[in-house]
Parts: structure tokens; C-alpha cells; sequence
């Protein structure tokens, strides 16, 4: 089994759990503004601690997530700290449990949606039309502007993430681990 996670940004991070190209559940975490950056990490590690106990997962499975990808003049360094820090946890508290593997970008999205220029609403049609038992709607608030209704792409992304595990072969996603025991 796969656990997907787009480490998304600052405001959720969505994680999902794949056996093959069944997806057996998701969740989206809400980063909540009242609480620290570490209060989300530790609600993201609760999450994947359920699904692990859940799924009755080894290390015969695996944890995927992105890359972090440096774009010159498109990433800022606080994204990329707070990716980093919620790899480095997710690497601490689970590499003695499940296998964890990064995947880069455009390698799922070549395998996934066929394309490895891909965007966002690419991911997100693709999982309205493979997974429509899941839905992507969701408010957000802008304080400008009211609540406007969007699609969530983290949890397509996620999705996605997780059936590239599933797509490729083991010995691909062994050739990325980053476990550290």
C-alpha cells in the first residue's frame, strides 16, 4: 500500500492511502492559524499514524511525497523551510516503520496524467473523472473578497502522488528512499 501526501503549503497538507489504483481513503488537514507549525505537523503525524495502524502497514509499504523543487524566483524560502521541516518529521517519526520515498514532480505527473507539464487542473480533472466519491470543493476564506468556493488541488495532487507509487515499480520507489534507520 501507498500513503500519498502533498505537503501542500501553509494553509492544509492532504494524504491519502492507495492499494494499487483503489483508493481507500483521504483526509485534508487544515492548518489552523491559532496553532504552531509544529501543532500541524503533529496533526499530520497522528493522521498517517492512524493509517498506518489501520492498514496494518511495513515497510513492504511505502510513504510518497514530492520533492522539494527550487524554481528560481517561484519558490519562496519560508515554503521551502516548512516543506522541509514536515519531511524531516515525517523521515524521524516513520523510517522505522514504512518505507518513505520522494517522488519527483514531473515524474508523477508524466506517469500519471500522461504529461509531465501537467498543472493543477490537470490533477484535479483527473481525479473528478477516476475518483468522483471524492470531493474537491471547498471554501476559502479571503478577507478581501468572502468566502469563494475552489477546487482543492492538494488532495488531487495527493491522489495522484499515491497512484504513481502504485504505477511504477518497487524497485523505482527503492531507488528514492530517504529513510534514515
Amino acid at each position: 500500500m501507498i500513503i500519498g501526501i502533498d505537503l501542500g503549503n501553509k494553509t492544509r497538507n492532504s494524504i491519502c492511502v492507495m492499494q494499487g489504483n483503489k483508493l481507500l481513503e483521504w483526509s485534508r488537514l487544515n492548518y489552523d492559524d491559532s496553532k504552531s507549525a509544529w501543532h500541524h505537523r503533529k496533526k499530520i503525524i497522528k493522521q498517517i499514524k492512524n493509517y498506518i495502524k489501520k492498514y496494518n502497514l511495513t515497510k513492504d509499504d511505502y510513504i510518497l511525497f514530492e520533492e522539494i523543487a527550487f524554481f528560481k524566483g517561484k519558490s519562496r524560502m519560508y515554503n521551502i523551510v516548512s516543506m522541509s521541516f514536515l519531511q524531516a518529521t515525517l523521515i524521524n517519526e516513520f523510517s522505522d516503520k514504512i518505507s518513505i520515498s520522494a517522488v519527483h514532480v514531473q515524474s508523477w505527473k508524466s506517469k500519471v496524467l500522461g504529461n509531465r507539464s501537467a498543472t493543477k487542473d490537470d490533477a484535479i480533472a483527473f481525479v473528478e473523472n477516476n475518483y468522483p466519491q471524492v470531493d474537491l470543493n471547498i471554501i476559502e476564506h479571503y478577507p478581501r473578497k468572502g468566502d469563494e468556493i475552489i477546487k482543492d488541488s492538494d488532495t488531487a495532487d495527493a491522489i495522484c502522488i499515491g497512484l504513481y507509487g502504485a504505477m511504477v515499480d518497487k524497485k523505482k520507489l527503492d531507488e528514492k528512499l530517504i529513510n534514515y534507520t
